[in-house]
């Protein structure tokens, strides 16, 4: 049982080695070879002892330092024929063909070597890349004081703004002020004219101005769904400010309304007893691909229900964000109602969001500033002693250091003061953000620094073995 683990790659790599080696074996104890390299090494020195005798100790000096001379450069005039890699491991796996594993091949003490010398080269990267200096220390300092400065200002600021604030109802429109009413009607009219000049006209102008689907509340508590009152917006898709764009004009092409359950129901607008006017929500279940397979045949039936629709739920959207009621905070009601309910209620809805993530990506933005202009002015003390890539690494951990020393007081200060708004947010995501890019990039560096330590130490050997090959 090895105490490593393999790819179908390695496993592959490691039968190579093995075949090397049982070769390199069988070469080694050889007793014919044996005798004739000594044979060889013996007429080499008997020759140049003869060569001494006639007068010769000169030339034989000079030769030798030529020789030397030229170990580098020179390469041999009949080298070996290299097998290609296919056909060595269909050799190794005719000789061998268990499973190859390192204990096969090298000794504990190998291995043990083997670890240290990785461990050194280890050592050696964190050595180079290390932020041990005063010129690194002291952008280290500055960076975690500006980061840090930033998150304890940040709930100050950003309350000016009314980060986390909840809206005042009174400062709204009702949502079926005359105002809006008007401005609906107007560009309902204004859409329908344009078009019935040119196309004629169809159910797409019943879409316009028809009540939709998801803002017909009657009949729900037949179904046992509780739509909440007025608080209906909360409960239907149509009405979520990112799902509706599917869902709501969805719900205008097929008459139906989908449920934050995503349970859909078709909507009945006549009542079937009296012919007469009753919008309601019905018993009848619509999957949800039968309903999405209804939209294909609207949309085929005549090219103006989609963008009909499409324009209806904008509309919709415009009308009902700036009422007392708002809009939900957009997908929140389908993964934890509770929570959604809770924000609803409290009148924290869409546009109260919408006003914090712009707080939240100026924030980000601010800590992405900072982290740029550390790198620029660091990168303007770089020196020959190391390459660019390892002082890069030694710019980023600066970068990590300080931006997680920012996060941990921002989450240290919100679990204090038990105030969700003094968090951070922002600051948090550029930290994230920096964990993965930065991360990848500092064990990335490191990957190739150690493959080029060990590809620098195997050329060493392998250019003394050609060295060797090439006396013999």
């Amino acid at each position: 049982m090895s105490q490593f683990r393999y790819s179908d790659d390695e496993y592959a790599i490691n039968r190579i080695l093995k075949l090397n080696q049982d070769i390199s074996k069988t070469i080694s104890k050889n007793h014919e070879l044996f005798e004739q390299r000594n044979k060889a090494d013996s007429n080499i020195e008997s020759t140049k002892e003869l060569l001494i005798k006639l007068g010769k100790k000169k030339d034989i000096k000079k030769l030798s330092i030529e020789v030397d001379n030229k170990k580098d450069n020179r390469r041999l005039n009949h080298r070996p024929i290299i097998q290609d890699w296919e056909s060595l491991l269909a050799e190794a796996n005719i000789r061998d063909p268990k499973q190859i594993v390192l204990e096969d091949i090298m000794s504990d003490i190998e291995i043990n070597q083997s670890f240290n010398e990785y461990n050194k080269i280890e050592a050696q990267f964190s050595d180079k890349t290390g932020i041990f200096n005063k010129t690194d220390l002291s952008f280290l300092v500055i960076a975690t004081a500006l980061q840090v400065l930033k998150t304890l200002l940040f709930p100050y600021v950003s309350k000016k703004f009314g980060y986390g604030d909840s809206f005042n109802p009174d400062d709204r429109l009702a949502h079926n002020d005359k105002s809006i009413e008007a401005e609906h009607r107007e560009a309902n009219n204004n859409f329908r004219d344009k078009f019935q000049k040119r196309y004629k006209s169809g159910y797409w102008i019943n879409m316009l101005y028809q009540t939709p689907p998801y803002d017909i509340t009657a009949g729900s508590k037949d179904l046992g769904i509780n739509m909440g009152g007025k608080a209906h917006r909360m409960y239907t898709l149509g009405h979520d400010p990112v799902l509706g764009w599917l869902f709501g004009t969805a719900n205008i092409l097929t008459d139906c309304i989908t449920f934050n359950s995503f349970a859909n129901h078709r909507v009945s607008r006549v009542d079937p007893l009296t012919s007469k006017k009753k919008m309601r929500i019905t018993a009848e279940q619509v999957p949800l691909t039968m309903m999405f397979k209804e939209c294909y045949d609207m949309c085929l039936a005549n090219k103006l229900n989609l963008p009909a629709a499409i324009f209806a739920q904008a509309l919709h959207y415009k009308s009902d964000i700036f009422t007392k009621m708002g809009l939900p905070v957009p997908l929140l009601s389908s993964f934890n109602e509770n929570f959604a309910s809770k924000l609803y209620d409290e009148h924290y809805d869409a546009l109260c969001l919408a006003r914090d993530m712009k707080i939240i990506g100026a924030s980000f933005v601010i800590s992405k500033v900072i982290d740029i202009i550390i790198t620029l002015t660091h990168g303007l003390f770089y020196t020959d002693e190391v390459s660019k890539d390892l002082y890069e690494v030694r710019t980023r951990k600066i970068l990590l250091i300080s931006n997680s020393i920012a996060s941990s007081s921002t989450v240290i200060n919100t679990l204090i003061t038990k105030d969700f708004c003094k968090l951070d947010i922002g600051s948090l995501l550029n930290t994230i953000g920096n964990l993965f890019t930065d991360i990848r990039f500092i064990f990335r560096i490191k990957e190739e620094f150690i493959e080029s330590e060990i590809s620098n130490s195997l050329q060493k050997e392998l250019d003394e073995i050609d060295y060797l090959f090439e006396c013999f």
